[in-house]
């Protein structure tokens, strides 16, 4: 999967990600609010990645990683939604055609 410069919060649009299958996905909304992470984590018709390295370095997460990665966000989301004083995960949704969904979830340290 490719890599960002930085994490895609930062970047100047348009923002597009292609991953392994050689699939483009366009960044479509930036700092979701944290009811639209929780119903795209729990969507298995949606993508979810993990943007590891403040964001720059994404992997796919597995199906059996999503709850514990829904309850270390919810605890630590510092967009819409979340704790004021949360800093560790930030989510944007990217979108591939009219129907593939994508949650990009950036981790920062």
């Amino acid at each position: 999967m490719q890599t960002f410069p930085r994490n895609p919060d930062r970047l100047e649009a348009p923002v597009q990600l292609t991953d392994d299958t050689g699939t483009a996905w366009q960044l479509r909304k930036r700092r979701i609010d944290l009811r639209a992470v929780r119903r795209l984590m729990k969507d298995r018709a949606a993508t979810v990645i993990l943007g590891e390295s403040g964001g720059t370095r994404p992997r796919l997460v597995a199906d059996s990683e999503r709850p514990l990665l829904w309850a270390a966000v919810r605890d630590g989301y510092r967009g819409p939604g979340g704790s004021p004083s949360a800093s560790r995960y930030l989510a944007h949704e990217f979108r591939a055609g009219t129907d593939r969904r994508m949650l990009y979830v950036e981790e920062h340290c």
